[in-house]
């Protein structure tokens, strides 16, 4: 029952940010985004590459094989599949929505004047709407802060920093960013209900 309500307040939080963002905030706050001097974009792009997935997998599939198979470490190797879970079903809800949404990133707004969504009109990897980088940080995130609850703090510092750069290297909006949080961090509960569900317990020392 906790999870749920944590569910349902991200979920309404979130989703109220991404409104209130998109009607009222996005578009002055990637036109400042634009004026920022290149040593603070030099600083987002290093940032920014750490929300990559690509990385996350290339550390947890190698880590499972050698926690479940050479160290026998049956806890480790059930946390890792956890944190590939949760970063993997983020992904791949992210893409769907992507692709429904078509949302112009805001490079089409600098260019041509277009913002808002294009429903179906556009491949996944030219839209805006959410931030996949931010997907990922978030769901990895609450995953890891599921786990080891000592570093949520630094976990989730760590994902509005990438969330943050992807707005100040203008690839994404705000509301992006904010559907992204709320996308990355339902996602990880809900890997974690069905690990729950299963009596697979994470948690024990």
């Amino acid at each position: 029952m906790k999870k749920r309500w944590i569910a349902a307040i991200v979920f309404l939080f979130c989703s109220v940010l991404t409104a209130v963002s998109y009607n009222y905030w996005d578009i002055p706050l990637a036109y400042y985004c634009k004026t920022l001097s290149r040593s603070c974009l030099d600083i987002a792009e290093i940032v920014t590459a750490t929300g990559e997935s690509k990385w996350y997998y290339i550390l947890f599939v190698p880590a499972y094989v050698f926690l479940r198979f050479i160290r026998k470490n049956k806890l480790w190797s059930l946390r890792i599949l956890f944190l590939f879970l949760a970063i993997s079903v983020s992904g791949l809800i992210n893409l769907l929505i992507k692709w429904i949404a078509g949302r112009h990133r805001p490079v089409n707004m600098f260019n041509n004047g277009q913002f808002g969504f294009d429903y179906f009109g556009m491949m996944h990897e030219s839209t805006s709407f959410p931030s996949g980088h931010t997907v990922t940080s978030f769901a990895l995130a609450a995953a890891i802060s599921i786990l080891f609850p000592r570093w949520s703090i630094p976990a989730f510092a760590a994902a509005v920093a990438i969330g943050m750069s992807r707005i100040m290297i203008t690839s994404h909006y705000l509301s992006d960013v904010f559907a992204g949080a709320g996308i990355g961090i339902l996602c990880a509960l809900a890997v974690k209900y069905y690990f729950d569900r299963y009596n697979v317990d994470l948690t024990r020392k």
